[in-house]
């Protein structure tokens, strides 16, 4: 199974977290956001129907659309 550009952006955050520890908060939120794109790239359907799910789902679409235009 190929990976898509999503989830290979996704692990690479997380190895930059693990290999840089200097900030905890810093490693937290890069670790959030690794953990985002790597769960996006696998399965995006599920992830933007969950976020869809939540209040504020108009932004949050176009969010996912932004983004999408940008990692691609």
């Amino acid at each position: 199974m190929a990976m898509s550009n999503r989830t290979k952006i996704g692990i690479v955050l997380a190895v930059g977290v693990f290999a840089g520890l200097s900030s905890a908060l810093l490693s937290l939120l890069l670790l959030a956001a690794a953990g985002f794109l790597i769960a996006w790239g696998q399965n995006p359907e599920g992830v933007e129907a969950f976020f869809e799910g939540l209040p504020l789902s108009d932004y949050s679409s176009k969010a996912f659309s932004r983004l999408n235009s940008i990692l691609s």
